[in-house]
């Protein structure tokens, strides 16, 4: 498990959304995602993770191994604990529009401390599905929340690659032009 006191953000469970888990799952990883790609892998944490190792937990039962949930709920209580942001994403629909209608997402971002009605930034997209409201987000995502710090290191120089997409330490193999295969007699 990766250090907890580097975690910076906890993005909060979608809670109990009933038929909409895949709706719930596609928000919360577009998120996740971005925000992992600005802070770094390590400086963020899903709540929902935590949730499912305590499931997983209850679901062994008492009389089983349980040393990987065990790891899983320290590491997550700790990250937590030391994650001094918050980020909360929730999703629906306008009241009355249940064939067709407004959707929505809101996402928003508070200091740990504050109360959960105190966000320092909060977003919402509407569209008239959920995948245009979602489009809305991904667009808006890689400026949401300006104010968590950025703490994605780059790699050192000598690990950098040359080029693009060249992995450092491995030879790129060189291929002979292409000659038509022998005759057959």
């Amino acid at each position: 498990m990766p250090d907890p006191a580097r975690c910076i953000v906890v993005v909060e469970d979608a809670g109990n959304v009933g038929l909409r888990i895949s709706d719930a799952q596609a928000a919360h990883e577009a998120v996740v995602t971005v925000l992992r790609k600005r802070m770094g892998t390590d400086a963020v944490v899903y709540e929902g993770a935590q949730k499912n190792a305590e499931t997983m937990k209850k679901m062994l039962g008492g009389s089983s191994e349980t040393t990987i949930q065990d790891d899983q709920l320290a590491y997550h209580a700790a990250a937590a604990k030391a994650a001094p942001w918050r980020v909360r994403v929730r999703f629906g629909q306008k009241a009355g529009a249940k064939k067709s209608g407004e959707h929505w997402i809101t996402v928003g971002c508070r200091k740990a401390a504050d109360a959960p009605t105190a966000p320092v930034e909060e977003k919402r997209f509407v569209g008239k599905n959920f995948a245009e409201a979602k489009e809305k987000l991904d667009a808006a995502l890689p400026t949401f929340c300006m104010q968590l710090p950025s703490t994605a290191t780059s790699l050192p120089d000598e690990t950098k690659p040359a080029v693009p997409g060249e992995i450092p330490g491995l030879r790129k193999k060189t291929v002979k032009p292409w000659t038509a295969p022998p005759r057959r007699e």
